[in-house]
């Protein structure tokens, strides 16, 4: 075997030795084997996460989980796990139309599509409308899958399981990641609490979750938050009251839990605290809301609908908010069952405010609901008992 010289031996400890060596030399095919080789790619995987979860009055805003890490070429798909609306949204680089909004975790001048949009039909008065870009799925229905590389507005517009009336049931979303990168998402409707990222790695990456790692970690996630919903209600559960003028009462009632009830913004409870109270003639009740709620009494059945689809000669209807929830009525400050009393939005978003008052002078039991979170079974009763007349 010849020698090594000077300078293969320079070479071998700068990793260069198998351009110094003869062909065939055996520690030429040594340093060959010991070369790193690049793992393969890994086949693409459809994978399954969570939007929102609960049921019926009970709540939790998030997705779940809430951080997710898959490889290019990977594809997740959203499932909505709750009763409440939210979109699953990607808006990095996004031009929203129409009304708009400041990402309220976003960075100055990082805007987003605002819930709610105004709209004026041939020149009439206007309505309010659930922003288009907020409602509807950027993919339409026929179209391939979307892709999603970073920059763009990709959207699943509202899901629900229960959709408004005319619209088309949005049950799952689903896009395909094609470009190693960490991607912030959020939900439209809940721009302040519901956040998570998508993070995208080599296709050859192995330490990448799967599908059982995923579940169990949705699982770790929203367990705790779901406890907080039940020590809401449980503190709730007692009306609280006050003295009032002239020897009556002012009761409180919560619409919706309180973000100091569960301890977490994320954790709510869609209903009234308490379910029913029992008062005497005369007295007041009070709500209070820190969500959005409305306290609605409607004699004369059915209920109106929170949401209403109007056709147009062209594209997407319009999805109004209908006036008949949105629009405060108060034929007066005394409760009368013939009449339709409805506070509207009661809560942060309110222009009226965050409480609503009544008195009541009628005996007897009378229902109420959320317009927006009837169908959830967010209803409540105010028991009216004659009040004992004063001895002399």
């Amino acid at each position: 075997m010849k020698q090594l010289g000077s300078l293969s031996i320079v070479l071998l400890l700068l990793g260069l030795l198998p351009a110094a060596l003869p062909e065939g030399s055996g520690l030429v095919k040594r340093a060959v084997a010991q070369q790193p080789t690049q793992a393969p790619a890994q086949p693409p995987r459809t994978l399954t996460a969570l939007v929102g979860v609960g049921q019926d009055t009970t709540q939790v805003l998030a997705f779940f989980p809430s951080a997710l890490k898959v490889r290019v070429g990977d594809t997740i798909t959203w499932k909505i796990e709750s009763d409440e609306v939210h979109t699953v949204s990607f808006v990095r680089g996004v031009k929203p139309q129409e009304a708009t909004m400041q990402d309220p975790l976003g960075g100055p001048g990082d805007l987003i599509p605002a819930f709610y949009a105004r709209w004026t039909p041939g020149g009439a008065t206007e309505d309010s409308t659930i922003h288009p870009q907020v409602f509807f799925p950027t993919r339409a229905a026929d179209a391939p899958m979307e892709k999603y590389s970073g920059t763009g507005f990709v959207s699943s517009g509202i899901m629900k399981k229960r959709p408004p009336s005319g619209a088309t049931p949005n049950l799952t979303f689903a896009v395909t990641f094609d470009k190693p990168g960490t991607y912030p998402f959020l939900c439209l409707v809940h721009p302040d609490r519901m956040r998570g990222t998508v993070e995208v790695v080599s296709a050859s990456a192995t330490d990448v979750p799967d599908q059982a790692q995923i579940d169990a970690q949705a699982q770790a996630e929203s367990a705790p938050l779901l406890a907080l919903v039940q020590k809401a209600k449980d503190q709730g559960s007692t009306a609280r009251s006050d003295p009032g003028p002239r020897g009556t009462t002012l009761w409180f009632v919560r619409a919706g839990n309180s973000d100091w009830f569960s301890g977490d913004s994320r954790s709510q409870v869609f209903d009234f605290l308490p379910k029913a109270v029992t008062i005497k003639a005369g007295d007041t009740v009070v709500w209070a809301s820190t969500y959005f709620h409305t306290i609605t009494f409607n004699p004369a059945p059915p209920p109106p609908e929170d949401i209403v689809a109007r056709p147009q000669p062209q594209g997407q209807p319009r999805m109004l908010l209908n006036p008949k929830a949105t629009t405060p009525a108060r034929p007066g400050p005394v409760f009368d069952p013939a009449q339709y009393f409805n506070s509207a939005d009661v809560g942060p978003f309110s222009i009226s405010g965050s409480s609503w008052a009544l008195t009541f002078d009628t005996p007897g039991t009378f229902s109420y609901f959320c317009v927006f979170h009837r169908e959830l079974g967010m209803e409540g009763t105010i028991i009216v008992q004659q009040r004992e007349a004063r001895s002399q």
